[in-house]
């Protein structure tokens, strides 16, 4: 069979490659659910949205930036990259409070006409 491998040809002609990978239990669970919550909340139905998809898109995101990635071991790793991630977060709220503080205050103004 010509071209016959283990990479498998998506519809959109890009190849996709297995590659196992052993999870924790807590992990298997909460991938499966996040999956779960994901195809329920699909506003267009067109797509199936699977573990693997969630699996594909997390490497997506470390490939893109992998200055997220810092440490010698697995533990450290995920360590520094959630801290991170919630360093971003934290910033974003502070850059979003000033609006959603403007708006709240010109509430509080409306009411006291």
């Amino acid at each position: 069979m010509a071209g016959s491998s283990s990479a498998r040809r998506k519809a959109d002609g890009t190849d996709e490659r297995p590659k196992w990978v052993p999870l924790r239990e807590d992990q298997h669970s909460d991938l499966s659910v996040l999956a779960r919550e994901l195809m329920l909340a699909r506003s267009v139905k067109a797509e199936r949205l699977t573990e693997n998809t969630v699996i594909r898109l997390a490497v997506d995101l470390l490939v893109r930036y992998p200055d997220l990635l810092v440490g010698d071991t697995e533990e450290e790793l995920r360590t520094n990259m959630f801290r991170r991630f919630e360093e971003l977060l934290e910033r974003e709220r502070e850059l979003l409070a000033p609006e959603e503080g403007a708006r709240e205050g010109e509430e509080s103004q409306g009411e006291g006409r």
